[in-house]
């Protein structure tokens, strides 16, 4: 297994690949050049975190069509009808596997998103 785009502060790795799978650690709605959290807009947060899942899955030559799995955590259950409209909107056909929970987020995050992709074979 091998340990990838570590972090500067939290004892995590960004995402870890094994022979044929890369996991992407969870990710929240921040802005990739700010780094600020729109607070309270469930649609930007949303597109900052699949945009910061593809920014780490392009690390590794991948895209969303190569996600197999999803895991979804919303603070609220009121979000859910409208958020997805919009990951529906963000997320290819056929969409991979998915799992969806409601908890606490820190930051202010409405969303946080995980996701497991299939390495190509080269």
């Amino acid at each position: 297994m091998e340990k990838l785009y570590g972090t500067s502060e939290l004892p995590f790795s960004s995402a870890t690949r094994t022979d044929s799978l890369l996991f992407v650690s969870g990710q929240g709605g921040f802005d990739p050049i700010t780094g600020e959290v729109p607070v309270n807009d469930l649609e930007r947060q949303t597109v900052y975190t699949m945009q910061n899942i593809q920014n780490i899955l392009s690390e590794s030559g991948l895209t969303f069509e190569d996600v197999v799995k999803v895991n979804i955590f919303l603070s609220d259950r009121k979000h859910y009808k409208a958020f997805n409209q919009i990951y529906s909107r963000l997320c290819p056909r056929p969409y991979p596997a998915r799992t969806l929970v409601y908890c606490e987020l820190n930051f202010d995050l409405l969303v946080e998103i995980d996701v497991i992709a299939q390495l190509k074979y080269r």
